[in-house]
């Protein structure tokens, strides 16, 4: 894929989760490890936010979410790469070491 500014690097969902994992490569299977491999991706990407309460709100009405490399699941869903909803990451971000 064509980049306008090779020095931007790939976009977020092209970078995919930590440990190498990639696109359709057997992400996360259960919330938790979801959780753990979304905290590893943000330790080496930078540039993540959480998405404000009106955005989070304005998804979850509409039955979707995004998660932290802007893949589009639904909000109790992990994406391809592994990552876990924002609505999961806010809704367990207090459990988590």
């Amino acid at each position: 894929m064509d980049h306008p500014d090779p020095g931007t690097g790939p976009a977020p969902a092209e970078r995919g989760a930590p440990g190498g994992r990639e696109a359709g490569a057997g992400g996360a299977t259960d919330h938790r490890a979801a959780v753990a491999a979304t905290h590893e991706w943000f330790a080496v990407n930078s540039g993540w936010a959480p998405p404000d309460e009106d955005t989070l709100a304005e998804w979850l009405a509409d039955g979707v979410c995004r998660c932290p490399d802007d893949c589009l699941v639904a909000p109790d869903g992990c994406c391809e790469h592994g990552l876990a909803s924002w609505a999961i990451v806010l809704d367990g971000i207090d459990d988590f070491p």
